[in-house]
């Protein structure tokens, strides 16, 4: 029964991350559109979602293999295509709306990553308690960096 209640809390968890990582842009949203004006989802430069992004609209839009949109030539690169794939099966479930698939993918990927974290946790300390504290950690950490600009942006 304890480890039961156990996973559910682990789960449980999981789902908060990727709830904390989609709720500053929702909340947004709500009161942009409220106030009647356009929401455009900021995706930060500095991150891989920009770059996957193009590319998976490129294979929504019926290019694949995507080739390298920063080139004039356009010829199919050698860069793996399962992660641009992934997001362009997201945007096509949203029915081509990248921002709603943007978030799909973060609320998605984000409590697989912090399992994963835990996983490993549990094999650096042999107790789930402090795998779950670097579980947390591991996952919350970049939006404390954003909040706290140590990567000056």
């Amino acid at each position: 029964m304890k480890l039961v209640k156990f996973n559910i809390f682990l789960v449980a968890s999981a789902i908060l991350v990727g709830l904390l990582y989609i709720a500053p842009p929702l909340i947004v949203k709500y009161h942009l559109q409220k106030d009647g004006r356009v929401f455009a989802l900021n995706y930060e430069v500095y991150r891989d979602e920009l770059f996957y992004l193009s590319r998976a609209r490129e294979i929504y839009d019926g290019h694949f293999p995507p080739s390298d949109l920063h080139f004039d030539e356009q010829r199919p690169t050698v860069q793996n295509p399962i992660p641009s794939l992934i997001l362009a099966g997201m945007i096509a479930l949203t029915g081509g709306n990248i921002h709603t698939s943007y978030l799909i993918a973060q609320f998605v990927f984000t409590p697989i990553i912090f399992l994963l974290f835990y996983w490993l946790g549990t094999l650096l300390f042999k107790e789930s308690h402090w795998a779950i504290l670097f579980a947390f950690v591991g996952v919350l950490t970049p939006i404390a960096m954003r909040i706290l600009n140590f990567n000056g942006a």
